[in-house]
């Protein structure tokens, strides 16, 4: 982590649990816009790789054979060039 990136991520833990988003978000004084923006972004890959490596311990494509908010909803994917028309995600394992 570069010099003064560490003070950068407690100042966003120390706000994150004011409650108050507004405060959160903002640039704290005398501070590199580019560097808040990399110390934020780096710790939301973290903690969405913690997210990733929980739910693929618990689903598996024989438990998870599609990607699903529950019941009633499917993740489906489409990127408008190739793939005009969604496709359903297949669940974990699945290409």
């Amino acid at each position: 982590m570069p010099e003064g990136s560490h003070q950068l991520l407690k100042q966003a833990e120390a706000t994150l649990r004011s409650g108050n988003l507004r405060q959160t978000l903002m640039l704290p004084e005398r501070e590199d816009f580019s560097e808040w923006i990399a110390v934020n972004t780096v710790d939301f890959f973290n903690l969405i790789n913690i997210l990733y490596g929980t739910i693929t311990e618990f689903c598996t494509e024989a438990s998870c054979p599609v990607r699903s908010a529950g019941p009633r909803y499917e993740y489906h994917w489409e990127n408008g060039t190739n793939i005009k028309k969604p496709i359903k995600c297949l669940g974990s394992g699945s290409a």
